[in-house]
């Protein structure tokens, strides 16, 4: 049995270490190679961002539609940046169908809808 000669396999074994680094960096920068559990959390944050997006003006709608509206939009523009902006809404208008939590990005959403300068005319 012959001697493994190190000092001709050591360069070898860490070029192809070093390549398989560059490999890894090249891949994920150069052509967007990601995990899949990155793609799974990246694809949840712009499917909750969609359901946001389209439950918002209903809920603007319907808070427009309460008897004390007016009173509630006065609160709501006080609190506009605070979490006790939710207050200002029943809590049915801010969950989302079929949750039993008040979802935050929904109360923004309806929040920003709400207080926007009305534009005449438009």
């Amino acid at each position: 049995m012959e001697a493994i000669n190190w000092d001709i396999v050591r360069p070898s074994l860490w070029s192809g270490a070093a390549g398989m680094v560059v490999g890894a960096v090249v891949l994920s920068q150069v052509f967007g190679f990601m995990s899949p559990s990155t793609a799974h959390k990246l694809a949840a944050e712009e499917s909750d961002q969609a359901v946001v997006a389209a439950l918002a003006p209903g809920c603007a709608s319907e808070f427009r539609a309460l008897p004390d509206a007016k009173e509630r939009l006065k609160v709501l523009a006080a609190h506009r940046d605070s979490y006790l902006a939710k207050d200002s809404f029943p809590a049915d208008l801010i969950k989302r169908p079929g949750k039993s939590y008040i979802d935050y990005g929904l109360v923004r959403a309806c929040t920003a809808l709400l207080l926007k300068p009305q534009t005449a005319g438009l």
